[in-house]
């Protein structure tokens, strides 16, 4: 879309053009505040790299006057209502994102991806109350192991590429409640058959191809996650 992916921006050009939900990527400064940021690091203006964990969030200001605070991506994604897909790149975040969903009224509209099987289960079974995402790395032997796994340990879902979001998988994953979720692609051809499969989150730099791809009963803007483990 031609403009910063860790900017409000993006979001917003994102909702102008169909989408209807954003991905954030979350590190944390070495004083503790959550910003967003893809690589971990931000561009001072002699263009070097300066890592968001080793400097504060008054220090990385003064270097990169643009960037921006978790709570006003969440401010902005709210007021476009849209659902967030959270990669963080340091996990003792975790808590601090929890606070911050639960303040904006976003607990509900947002799931963390990013996450291998292993650790997305261990996390899930330990934050009932959060929507975990687990990172599928290829086509599984057993799809019904891999499913019931993930049920057991109350996933909300899986995250794989486009190509390894098989139609059993899919039909599986909707059998026991479970959601999807691709990888990036801007490909029509692609997009149209993660549409057609029933794919429930599709991440692409493309939102105007996939909102004109979407059958017109779709578009409306959906409701709120349905909340799991939760009494």
């Amino acid at each position: 879309m031609g403009t910063d992916r860790d900017g409000l921006d993006s979001i917003l050009a994102g909702n102008e053009e169909g989408a209807k939900g954003c991905c954030l990527s979350v590190d944390m400064t070495s004083d503790g505040i959550a910003v967003l940021s893809s690589d971990g690091y931000v561009l001072a203006p002699n263009g070097g790299a300066v890592a968001v964990c080793d400097h504060t969030y008054t220090e990385l200001r003064k270097v990169a006057p643009r960037l921006l605070p978790v709570g006003q991506a969440l401010d902005l994604a709210r007021a476009c209502r849209s659902k967030i897909a959270i990669t963080l790149r340091d996990p003792s975040l975790l808590p601090q994102m929890r606070m911050t969903l639960r303040q904006t009224d976003y607990l509900d509209d947002a799931v963390f991806v990013g996450l291998g099987l292993v650790e997305a289960a261990r996390i899930a079974s330990a934050n009932p109350d959060l929507h975990i995402m687990g990172e599928m790395p290829a086509v599984p032997d057993n799809i019904a192991a891999l499913v019931n796994a993930s049920q057991t340990t109350g996933l909300f879902g899986l995250r794989a590429a486009p190509a390894h979001l098989t139609p059993p998988l899919l039909r599986a994953c909707r059998a026991a409640g479970l959601f999807t979720m691709s990888l990036p692609t801007n490909d029509p051809r692609t997009l149209d058959t993660l549409i057609r499969g029933g794919v429930n989150f599709i991440e692409t730099a493309r939102p105007d191809l996939a909102a004109a791809l979407l059958p017109e009963g779709k578009k409306a803007r959906p409701q709120r996650f349905p909340m799991r483990g939760i009494d």
